[in-house]
């Protein structure tokens, strides 16, 4: 498989998962302003925060920020600009999706770059968001049921959860680090409503409260916990990163006593800082300092895909340390090379 093709599958899923998450995001944030007063200052920045965008010179309003994560061209991190890259890397890749795969994502991008989706935003926005919502899920859908389960499909898994994991650790930080900035709203019913609305933003709302629990703990605790560590939630930082490394692992092909790549050394590096810590720990030594550390290691996790998998360079094939074969004789694996091609 030839990096190039890798790399598009790769990056095809990371914006279907941006898109649906700001989707999310947008009208999670819409529905709790309408239950809560909550400072203006910390009505709309957190959304821009939450995407890395730092820099926005305009009015932070509620219809001014709704307005450049939906359908802001020059934003990278808006619904219009993330659906069109992922339909653009999809059609140079068409040879590797499903047919049924590109005619839905294709249908998609026109209705946003059509009038069908505008009016659909000005007339409703909760059905709005909400559709965009549906089309991704859908989408995953026909992915996993059509395309096939080869190299390609392990570059679309390993772009969708490296993506999550990012997304999870970085709504819960600027929850907690942004929104309740003061230490007596802790506890309180808006400290509450803020905990349910960062499940609501990951689609953990019904999972978290549908699984039991042998003893009781705070509310912020607990949500942390689940959204941190749950082993059935695939929202969970922890289950997206079991679902990177297993996608990285097949990727990279997996001969007996093969060296591990730098994408999942970084991986079970993460998981291992994860296990050893506990959720009461993490929060005596700093949430925001936890979830900080988790978001710059998937940042490193995705420099490495791109050095090990998508670099221009030739891969040189890596020997394995020396192995005993039954017979006793010494033998050695290597880790088989991806063809490479420029752009």
């Amino acid at each position: 498989m030839i990096s190039r093709v890798a790399e598009q599958c790769f990056w095809m899923a990371r914006y279907l998962e941006r898109v649906e998450n700001t989707a999310r995001v947008l009208e999670v944030n819409r529905t709790l302003l309408l239950d809560f007063h909550v400072p203006l200052e910390q009505q709309w920045r957190p959304l821009l925060i939450i995407s890395g965008i730092h820099d926005y010179k305009g009015e932070v309003t509620a219809e001014a920020v709704q307005e450049y994560m939906t359908w802001e061209r020059d934003n990278p991190f808006s619904v219009i600009s993330s659906l069109f890259w992922a339909r653009e890397n999809a059609r140079i890749i068409r040879e590797v999706i499903s047919g049924e795969m590109w005619e839905r994502l294709n249908y998609y991008h026109l209705w946003m770059q059509g009038t069908a989706g505008r009016d659909a935003y000005d007339s409703n926005r909760h059905e709005f968001y909400s559709q965009v919502r549906r089309i991704n899920q859908l989408l995953h859908g026909i992915a996993d049921t059509t395309m096939s389960h080869g190299e390609a499909w392990e570059f679309f898994k390993l772009g969708t959860h490296l993506e999550r994991a990012s997304q999870t650790a970085r709504i819960m930080d600027v929850k907690y680090h942004t929104l309740l900035a003061r230490a007596e709203d802790i506890g309180t019913p808006v400290d509450n409503a803020h905990w349910v609305a960062i499940l609501m933003s990951c689609s953990g709302y019904e999972p978290f409260h549908k699984k039991p629990r042998s003893a009781p703990i705070d509310p912020g605790t607990a949500v942390a916990e689940f959204l941190i560590y749950d082993e059935q939630f695939p929202r969970s930082i922890r289950w997206c990163l079991w679902e990177c490394e297993s996608a990285a692992t097949a990727a990279a092909g997996n001969p007996v006593g093969r060296a591990r790549t730098p994408v999942e050394t970084r991986i079970a590096e993460l998981l291992a800082w994860l296990d050893a810590r506990t959720i009461h720990t993490i929060v005596r030594d700093g949430l925001h300092e936890a979830l900080t550390h988790v978001v710059d290691t998937v940042h490193d996790v995705g420099e490495a895909v791109h050095s090990t998998f998508f670099a221009p360079e030739a891969l040189v094939p890596r020997a394995a340390p020396a192995t005993q074969s039954q017979n006793g004789s010494s033998q050695t694996q290597t880790l088989g090379t991806m063809t490479q091609t420029q752009g």
